[in-house]
């Protein structure tokens, strides 16, 4: 009887160290869960981590586009700038 009764307090020992294990992994869960939806919070809602290629493709294309403007609208009014002073100091021809 004594090693059956020893057999049982091992389960015992064994099912309360699985217990705790468990335990621990469901606060290792909840943490991880946590970190998951504060990092999916922190990334921006933006078509260029699309996983579809058309929508990144057009998402870049478009911020292309915007900073062409960007840079050209200036140098283009300069240059119109320039070539207004340029007619109006120019003597006219007969």
């Amino acid at each position: 009887m004594s090693s059956s009764a020893n057999n049982q307090e091992a389960l015992q020992n064994q099912l309360a160290q699985l217990t705790s294990d468990v335990e621990i992994l469901q606060g290792q869960l909840s943490e991880q869960t946590d970190e998951l939806n504060n990092i999916k919070e922190q990334i921006p809602n933006t078509e260029i981590i699309s996983p579809k290629f058309l929508n990144r493709s057009f998402a870049i294309w478009g911020h292309y586009f915007v900073a062409n403007l960007i840079i050209s609208i200036p140098i283009m009014c300069l240059i119109l700038f320039l070539t207004l002073m340029l007619i109006a100091i120019s003597p006219g021809v007969n």
